[in-house]
Formats: structure tokens, sequence, C-alpha cells
């Protein structure tokens, strides 16, 4: 697995076992409206994006493709309110071209069949020059 890079590890953005699933971890500073106490829609965003980022990075160097990727276009669904509790998010490989990929996920906090948010993302495949 690559390495984590500093937003992620203050948003506490983690892999688990299964490379298509990452956690985010609650901490106070995600919260978006201390009133309801739910965490900031930019929070669930970059738990999108990173997902798909290190999913697909996952997928092509199990390929033997030592490559860079970045998220070109993301389109983000907001279908419930998020509570201070951690994030979960799955990552759906749509597919690998060689130099895009289209990637969906989808976030959940209390059950995957009840997802807090979906992200379609679109990302750039590029190759290391020293590969």
């Amino acid at each position: 697995m690559s390495i984590q890079s500093p937003a992620e590890k203050w948003l506490a953005i983690s892999p688990t076992d299964d490379p298509e699933l990452f956690r985010l971890d609650f901490q106070e500073h995600h919260i978006g409206n201390p009133i309801i106490r739910s965490v900031h829609g930019g929070v669930v965003g970059a738990l999108i994006e990173s997902a798909a980022e290190k999913a697909l990075q996952h997928v092509l160097s199990e390929k033997s493709r030592q490559c860079e990727v970045e998220v070109t276009t993301a389109s983000i669904d907001y279908l419930r309110v998020t509570k201070d509790a951690p994030l979960f998010a799955r990552v759906d490989i749509i597919r690998i071209a060689r130099r895009i990929a289209f990637v969906d996920v989808k976030v959940w906090q209390d059950s995957e069949d009840l997802p807090v948010s979906r992200g379609a993302c679109t990302l750039r495949i590029m190759e290391n020059a020293e590969a």
C-alpha cells in the first residue's frame, strides 16, 4: 500500500485488510455543523477521493504498473446526514483504461446498506518515468 499523505493523516483515513475498504476515524475537527454534530461534507468528499486513488493504485501495482493517479473529476451525492462516528468507504473500480479509470465509492456509517454519500470519480493514470 502506498504511503499516507499528511492530509490523510490529519483526516484519519486508513486502509483496512480489504483493499477496497477504507475507514475514517471520527475526530472533533471533522465537525461541519456543531448543532447536530455532523461530519463536514468536505471531509466526506476527501474520503471518497482518497479511497478512489488508493484503491486504484493498489490494483495497478498488482498488475505491475507503477503509476501515479490523480482525481480529475468527482461527482458526489450526499444522501443522509452524518453523525460524529467513523465513516467507511467501499470502492468499486468500474473500468481501467491505459490513461484513465472510472471509480465509484460508497460511504456509510451504521450499515453499508444505508449509505450517507456516494461518489463517481474519474482518475488520470500517469506512468512513472523511472519505472
